[in-house]
């Protein structure tokens, strides 16, 4: 903008410029360099710093933009005064010193001389001066306890001595009284005691070994009170009870020599007592051929065993009288009338006739009578052993 008079552009021109750009190269060459428009060779321009202006109006004329930095500067100044201020503050509440006032410089004015404030807090009771050194107390305190500590070290060695040597009588304790149990062969409280001794170690060899000594002692004295309990079951003649103690003993070992011939001898004597009960209870089923076959083959079997016990005796005789009597035939009398066709069921047909004996083995029997224009007839005969002889009429009479 031209205000039409250059002097006065020129003036306001150079009061704009900031005063810190005041320094100006002098033109210090002698006459003769003047003169001559060149100055001596390698010798440079000297240049003159002009002293800043003093004049307070000559610093009012500066321009809006060197007022702004100004001021900005200014303003920056203040916050991280005022900044600090607030922290001591704090710090002054927590520490309790004595608070300090500060008062920002503003530039262009002379420091001004801070007062301090007068102390209005009011004295602390002795409790709280006497808290005051705690800092010193606490340090002397975790010493103390440092000290304490270092000092327990040997009492906890020592400690820890003694917990290792009761753990060790424990051990052979339990160890000695578990062999001492073993020995007078009561398994059952050495298995207790070394138990507790591997409670305590129990990697111990020697704990080991005699719990494997034990473990074999048991099963040996198992064995033995198997062996023992079965002879009494056959003397007994109890022969299922037998056969579960062998193979109790055999579940232990199954090369027990013992177990093994006395199972096969307890099945069989079994087999052959059912046998024989079942025929003594029935019989009646002694009567057919093939039933007597059987019996007769149990009977020889039975005979050949020994020793034999009262209950095999017993049963021997009771057999050896039912198969005799099985073996008996009884006399049967069939009457007729010579005009019936007779016949009997497991014996054959006999035809007409008068008057016939038959000999049969006790049983039962079927007579048959048929006739022609008459009603067949049919009777059953019941043969028992020992019986007197028997006499059967049969004939058709009833016409159709």
């Amino acid at each position: 903008m031209t205000t039409g008079h250059p002097e006065r552009e020129k003036e306001h021109r150079k009061s704009s410029e900031p005063w810190f750009n005041t320094v100006k190269p002098k033109n210090t060459e002698s006459p003769a360099t003047v003169r001559s428009g060149r100055g001596p060779a390698g010798v440079p321009e000297p240049t003159i710093i002009e002293p800043l202006p003093l004049n307070r109006k000559a610093a009012a004329k500066r321009s809006p933009r060197t007022l702004w930095k100004a001021a900005l500067a200014l303003g920056i100044l203040a916050s991280v005064v005022c900044g600090s201020g607030f922290l001591l503050n704090h710090l002054s509440k927590r520490s309790h010193p004595e608070p300090v006032e500060t008062i920002a410089q503003v530039p262009g004015q002379p420091p001004q001389p801070v007062q301090a404030p007068e102390d209005k807090t009011p004295p602390l009771p002795e409790k709280h001066a006497k808290e005051e050194p705690q800092p010193a107390v606490a340090g002397q305190n975790q010493g103390a306890a440092e000290t304490k500590a270092e000092g327990s070290l040997p009492a906890r060695r020592e400690k820890d001595q003694g917990s290792r040597k009761s753990v060790e009588e424990r051990f052979y304790r339990h160890l000695s009284g578990g062999l001492t149990a073993y020995h007078e062969k009561n398994f059952a409280l050495a298995r207790s005691e070394l138990t507790k001794a591997q409670e305590l170690k129990p990697n111990a060899p020697e704990v080991l070994e005699a719990l494997a000594q034990v473990e074999a002692a048991v099963r040996l004295q198992s064995m033995g009170d198997f062996q023992a309990r079965a002879a009494e079951a056959e003397a007994l003649e109890d022969w299922a009870k037998a056969s579960d103690l062998y193979a109790a003993a055999l579940a232990l070992d199954r090369t027990l020599q013992f177990a093994v011939q006395g199972r096969e001898r307890s099945l069989q004597r079994m087999e052959i007592d059912k046998r024989l009960q079942f025929y003594l209870q029935k019989p009646e089923a002694l009567w057919s051929e093939e039933s007597l076959a059987r019996a007769v083959e149990v009977l020889n079997r039975a005979e050949g065993i020994e020793p034999k016990g009262p209950r095999l005796n017993h049963q021997l005789e009771a057999f050896r009288r039912l198969v005799k009597e099985a073996q008996i035939q009884i006399r049967v009398t069939l009457v007729s009338d010579n005009l019936t066709e007779v016949s009997v069921y497991r014996v054959g047909r006999l035809g007409r006739f008068t008057a016939q004996e038959l000999l049969l083995r006790p049983g039962r029997y079927t007579v048959v009578g048929t006739r022609e224009g008459y009603k067949d007839v049919r009777q059953e005969v019941l043969v028992k052993p020992g019986e007197a002889p028997l006499q059967v009429t049969i004939a058709c009479r009833e016409k159709v």
